[in-house]
């Protein structure tokens, strides 16, 4: 099995697929043709939500939901013809999925646990962490004086891969191929996205599987060793496993479209996207979490899920995605996605709610259900408010959202559209004052204006995260459709 191109996993992990529309097909996946009339949350029948995340794809797909302490499970199986039923929550037949790179919440989890006992901190740098162990030779100072708290939220300056791998075939050899020796060859001389940390997040399998790394040189052994002597065995997931052993029968086969792929173990980069699970496993894992400092994992069920750094319009965790308001409802997650696999982790501890959606086809539409549930639990306004059609030029221009991110606006037919530099334009529905919404996905745009009323600003927000945007031009940019 080979892993998806590096970017189109960084799309994935964007906060709820931050302003997803703006890719331009998302706009089809929100409402396909056997969407359910009745909208989707975590309250929904679970088998539900398993034949809306398979749609018409090949493979297999089963979701999981907690809630207090009851578990339902609902599973979709397409070709044959395409059912959706529910599947009894501790069945010994569950299938298995790779989880990508919701195995990062493990290395996070393992990171929690070591700072918790006190024999790491999070401003300890890979320097220290080597210095014993012969891998610091050569390493760059600037290397080196990355911290624990920068691997673990993505703002250590490192590339998603060495070697300026970025995807490709190059991408699936070296997740297949890397073994410890040539990992830290590679750190060696790895080059940073700038010249020291911190950096803006930037989503980093290479950090993430140094973090693990480290973890496992502290402690003596293995990563894979420490999950299961730390994590899965404690909390009794007998089927979250890296090598299958006699449950390789039991994986769901894999699917990219149509096509079937092949799966293998990996190496070096286990701690970034190895790990295989059921849903069962699933929320056995979210329940400790959920328990909070008095259930199973202690308090490092509670230091997991706190924010360290701020991503991508919201903030991050111990490699844990953290959305809503500080005070208040708040949403945690990451997703994963393998050529083969693609998976949804979330919890809602507010409400005592878990989800996981296990899919054997990585093409799996999972957008519309973490789409809906972004939009019941942080609801925008919708209604229409009526604007005088000569008011739409003062929003037209582009807007920097982020170092490598702009907005643009135009006015079409009496209509304001937005965009996503290079991306097709999408029609906003104006709800107030300089506010305008895509209802459809519950996401809003609040213009700010300046000194003599210009408008110098937007805030975009969706499924609790929020992005900034200064003003960069006036002039309308040009269209693409």
């Amino acid at each position: 099995m080979r892993l998806l191109p590096s970017a189109w996993c960084r799309r994935w992990l964007a906060p709820w697929l931050l302003a997803p529309w703006l890719a331009g097909a998302a706009s089809a996946q929100l409402a396909p043709p056997s969407a359910p009339a009745v909208p989707l949350s975590l309250a929904s029948d679970p088998a539900v939500l398993a034949r809306t995340a398979l749609g018409a794809e090949r493979g297999t797909l089963v979701v999981g939901v907690l809630r207090g302490d009851k578990a339902a499970y609902g599973i979709a199986h397409n070709p044959e013809p395409l059912v959706a039923r529910a599947i009894e929550p501790a069945s010994a037949e569950q299938p298995m999925f790779e989880i990508g790179s919701v195995t990062k919440v493990f290395t996070g989890l393992l990171l929690a646990q070591a700072v918790e006992r006190g024999d790491v901190a999070l401003d300890d740098s890979v320097g220290k962490l080597l210095a014993a162990t012969g891998h610091a030779e050569g390493l760059p100072p600037a290397v080196a004086a990355i911290t624990l708290k920068q691997l673990v939220t993505h703002t250590g300056c490192l590339p998603v891969m060495a070697d300026g791998v970025t995807g490709g075939a190059a991408l699936a050899e070296q997740f297949r191929s890397f073994d410890l020796p040539m990992f830290w060859a590679a750190l060696a001389r790895i080059r940073l996205t700038a010249a020291a940390a911190p950096c803006e997040a930037r989503y980093s399998n290479f950090g993430m599987a140094l973090l693990g790394q480290l973890l496992a040189l502290r402690y003596g052994t293995s990563w894979g060793e420490l999950v299961r002597a730390r994590i899965t065995e404690p909390l009794g997931m007998n089927d979250t496993v890296i090598p299958l052993g006699d449950k390789a029968s039991r994986m769901a086969p894999p699917f990219a479209g149509d096509q079937r792929q092949r799966r293998f173990d990996m190496l070096a980069y286990a701690p970034a996207s190895a790990l295989r699970s059921t849903a069962a496993d699933m929320l056995a894992f979210s329940r400790a979490i959920l328990a909070g400092a008095h259930g199973p994992l202690g308090p490092a069920a509670l230091r997991l899920l706190t924010p360290l750094a701020r991503y991508q319009g919201a903030e991050i965790g111990y490699a844990v995605m953290v959305r809503g308001p500080e005070t208040g409802r708040r949403t945690y997650f990451h997703a994963g996605v393998t050529e083969g696999y693609r998976t949804l982790w979330l919890l809602a501890p507010d409400t005592g709610e878990a989800l996981i959606v296990l899919a054997s086809n990585q093409r799996a539409p999972l957008q519309p259900v973490m789409l809906a549930i972004g939009k019941s639990r942080y609801p925008v306004p919708t209604a229409e408010v009526p604007i005088d059609p000569k008011r739409l030029a003062d929003y037209v221009g582009e807007f920097r959202v982020g170092s490598a991110q702009l907005l643009g606006f135009i006015v079409r037919n009496g209509r304001l559209l937005a965009r996503e530099s290079g991306k097709a334009y999408n029609g906003l529905t104006p709800t107030g004052p300089d506010r305008f919404a895509v209802t459809a996905i519950g996401a809003q745009f609040v213009f700010r204006r300046g000194e003599g009323g210009q408008v110098n600003g937007v805030t975009l927000t969706q499924g609790g995260s929020r992005l900034e945007g200064r003003r960069v031009g006036v002039a309308a940019p040009a269209a693409q459709d």
